[in-house]
């Protein structure tokens, strides 16, 4: 994980801070920064994402290719996951030196993701025993500002569903030899259903409280963390302590409250993604009330669902590298930008 020299003095300002609520940005211990999220952002995939969270940036590409099923699931597919720690995130990157974190990111990913609690794996079965699609989610950290995890999710999510995978029709002659036919057209495709898809929340322990999407800084005062895979019903799929510290059972089960979990995953302030923003301006979207206090994020919450984000994709394939990045000035898509405290839907021009 990427790391930054704090004297002991700083660290004995932000722990402070927490044990008061108030952190050095400014925020809660409960609260956000600010969260864009655009898809459709790299054109040779099957569907991709690219997630801001604060100086976190992530970049989600996305490719379907053909296979054989594993032999002990012969009519489900699956998802490969790579995780690519581009030197320009942080110096400690260069060489080799990302590749630890990036098996163990993605190792959770897989966990979490490549089941059929959370995607319909039969549905990206062909052929029993022969032919599959296999989704290979390839995740490329841009930048590094802390609670990796929680951004890394939110872009797999928006990836997936803004994946298209080509329809196909198996044809079998008199013989019983089989062939795989995919439809030429762009429109005749079939779309993930990311309804169960979990979104991860990552609560640090700070002292003796708890935070949520910690900087770099409120990360290095952090000995444990308690990593929650959270589906848009509540239900808990995953948990995981990272982190050379300990966590006692009182500790762990604050931190598994209902409601503190929920309020990060779960309310309306995370519904507007899943409405399209029919104008382009600094005033508020139609769809939203008038008032940015009634989006309040210290109210409610809810689960990111980027139902309504994606529009159109390509299915060439290619690599996810960092040539493939998209211009500062790519407008042509739809993004969302979570503010804390409120909450603005935009569409970019």
């Amino acid at each position: 994980m990427a790391s930054v020299a704090l004297s002991e003095a700083e660290k004995v300002y932000i722990v402070h801070g927490v044990q008061e609520d108030l952190r050095v940005d400014g925020r809660g211990c409960e609260d956000y920064r600010c969260v864009e999220v655009e898809t459709d952002v790299v054109s040779n995939t099957s569907g991709s994402a690219r997630v801001k969270l604060g100086h976190t940036d992530i970049l989600v590409g996305v490719k379907a290719e053909m296979g054989t099923p594993k032999l002990e699931k012969p009519n489900e597919g699956y998802l490969e996951f790579f995780v690519d720690c581009s030197a320009n995130a942080t110096p400690e990157f260069e060489g080799r030196g990302g590749d630890e974190l990036g098996t163990e990111i993605a190792n959770t990913l897989y966990r979490i993701f490549n089941n059929k609690g959370s995607i319909d794996l039969k549905s990206l079965c062909i052929s029993p025993r022969e032919h599959c699609w296999i989704l290979y989610v390839d995740v490329l950290l841009l930048e590094c500002g802390g609670n990796l995890f929680d951004a890394i999710s939110i872009a797999v999510k928006a990836a997936l569903f803004n994946t298209r995978i080509p329809r196909v029709r198996v044809l079998e002659d008199e013989e019983g030899s089989k062939d795989i036919e995919l439809s030429d057209d762009p429109y005749d495709c079939i779309q993930l259903n990311v309804e169960n898809v979990p979104c991860i929340v990552t609560l640090c322990k700070i002292g003796y409280r708890h935070v949520v999407d910690a900087t770099l800084q409120e990360e290095a005062c952090s000995l444990a963390s308690l990593l929650v895979a959270v589906t848009s019903k509540g239900v808990v799929t995953c948990m995981r302590k990272v982190g050379k510290g300990s966590l006692d059972p009182e500790s762990i089960f604050e931190m598994m409250e209902v409601r503190l979990v929920l309020r990060q995953v779960l309310g309306p302030g995370w519904e507007c993604l899943l409405l399209p923003a029919p104008q382009s301006c600094c005033g508020h979207s139609p769809h939203l009330p008038p008032s940015p206090q009634a989006w309040s994020l210290e109210s409610s919450w809810c689960e990111l669902d980027v139902s309504e984000l994606a529009k159109g994709a390509g299915r060439e394939r290619g690599g996810l590298r960092d040539r493939d990045l998209p211009p500062a000035h790519n407008s042509c898509l739809s993004s969302a930008s979570l503010i804390p405290g409120s909450m603005f839907l935009k569409e970019n021009a």
